[in-house]
């Protein structure tokens, strides 16, 4: 069964909300960590919100890919 194209959109849409979340709760945890346990033992987690902004990158660009079509 397809979906259409308005319930499609919406999906991404949500989605994208989704992402925006998770990279502020990333942002604020990592944030949150680096200053309790410092620099030095935390700043891999940098990386989190870097992942999640990329995929809220890629669901984006597809949205737009999609509503151009």
């Amino acid at each position: 069964m397809a979906m259409d194209q308005e319930t499609l959109l919406k999906i991404n849409k949500t989605a994208e909300k989704f992402w925006l979340l998770v990279i502020a709760a990333c942002t604020i945890a990592t944030t949150w960590f680096i200053l309790e346990d410092g620099w030095e033992e935390r700043k891999q987690l940098v990386v989190l919100p870097l992942i999640a902004a990329a995929w809220y990158a890629f669901r984006r660009y597809f949205r737009k890919k999609m509503e151009r079509h």
